[in-house]
């Protein structure tokens, strides 16, 4: 991993996914990239000026942020950062092609005050629609708290292991517990690809696996994660089976909104 990108509208819930930023970029000695998203809303006469200010004020603040974050660190980190007018979702995945990410880390709501929205659209809208590996970070999670990277599987083939291999150098970096976990229909018996466990061992990588009969597959997953505790929890993102309504179905959000726990989402290579 050599180049984290981590979009900031250098608020706490930012900050927070920072603070993971930071930690991953120590551990695998990589680049920061810091990218914030802007729009202006005034009238046609006055666009101009007001889209010069807003860049001036928008890139002293960017240039204030980065200076600042580098005194909060006891380590070498080169940090650059970038501001952009625009949509933040193209914007955010075309910077993340620019300088080469290997993973984006950004926050979420969480379990907010904004009801029905399970994390920031913006978060939301990248998880749906990334290349690129993703770490969505509550603002109530810890770096120092996990201990576990909970990894849940569907029934599908995965016909490119490679899929996996950013939660697998995460956790050769980091020494964390690898649980992986399936939902099985309760009428329709499933299991996963026997393959990923072949993988897992001729990488040395220790696991467990859990096989878990519900019809209530974000709910089972989730009460599986916090019941292991201090949990990353890993999906893999992918056209066709479950994930593809996992973040348009209602009660999934709602499910979410209750969560504190990471999420890294891993995009299918094959996609």
């Amino acid at each position: 991993m050599k180049n984290i990108l981590v979009p900031t509208d250098f608020s706490e819930n930012a900050d927070k996914a920072l603070d993971f930023a930071l930690a991953l970029a120590k551990k695998f000695n990589a680049k920061l990239h810091l990218v914030h998203t802007y729009n202006t809303s005034v009238p046609a006469g006055h666009l101009g000026n007001i889209n010069r200010i807003v860049k001036e004020d928008r890139e002293k603040e960017m240039k204030a942020f980065i200076k600042a974050t580098k005194e909060s660190i006891s380590f070498d980190l080169e940090i650059t950062g970038r501001c952009r007018k625009g949509y933040p979702v193209e914007l955010i995945k075309n910077e993340a092609e620019r300088v080469d990410a290997n993973l984006i880390v950004m926050g979420t709501l969480g379990a907010s005050n904004l009801g029905k929205q399970m994390m920031g659209s913006t978060t939301s809208q990248l998880i749906k629609t990334a290349d690129t590996p993703i770490l969505a970070i509550p603002r109530s999670a810890h770096y120092s708290d996990i201990n576990n990277v909970v990894v849940a599987v569907d029934a599908l083939t995965m016909s490119v292991l490679d899929t996996l291999n950013p939660m697998i150098k995460l956790v050769q970096k980091t020494s964390l517990n690898v649980e992986l976990v399936h939902i099985s229909n309760q009428q329709i018996h499933t299991d996963i690809d026997p393959t990923i466990k072949d993988y897992l061992n001729d990488l040395a990588i220790p696991f467990n696996y859990t096989k878990v009969q519900s019809d209530q597959i974000m709910e089972s997953i989730l009460e599986f994660a916090h019941e292991k505790g201090n949990s990353v929890l890993c999906l893999v993102s992918r056209k066709r089976g479950w994930f593809e309504n996992l973040f348009h179905s209602s009660v999934s959000q709602q499910v979410a909104l209750k969560s504190d726990l990471p999420l890294l989402i891993l995009p299918d290579v094959t996609v």
